[in-house]
């Protein structure tokens, strides 16, 4: 929603991106004081319409973002476009993917094809 009253150079995944990597960056300095956003985990969802920038901007930081998405054919879109890099169908696979990918602080776009209610819900239920 940052970039909701954006001008008209915002409009579409390509302009979106320059704000989302700023409002990521923005917040780890705010709100955990951090400059190096490696290891860290931005969960989002969306991948249609100017949503496939969530990802990308998670890259640019560094960070591991994973952004759930209902739709397979989104999904596959913006996978296929570069958008994000790899795709995860089971949230049983996801779980262990992120610990891996938080353990070597590697910096990876997942996107999850499913319900972000149900990714937050097993996320919080996590050590």
């Amino acid at each position: 929603g940052q970039m909701t009253a954006g001008s008209f150079c915002y409009i579409g995944p390509q302009g979106i991106v320059h704000g989302t990597t700023l409002t990521l960056q923005n917040a780890a300095r705010k709100y955990l004081g951090r400059e190096d956003m490696a290891g860290l985990v931005f969960v989002t969802s969306g991948l249609g319409g100017m949503s496939g920038a969530q990802p990308k901007a998670g890259d640019i930081c560094g960070c591991i973002s994973v952004t759930a998405e209902v739709s397979e054919a989104a999904l596959m879109k913006r996978h296929k476009q570069g958008w994000l890099k790899e795709v995860v169908r089971d949230i049983a696979e996801l779980i262990p993917r992120i610990k891996s990918a938080r353990s070597s602080k590697e910096c990876v776009s997942i996107g999850f094809l499913g319900n972000a209610v149900d990714m937050w819900e097993r996320l919080a239920a996590e050590p």
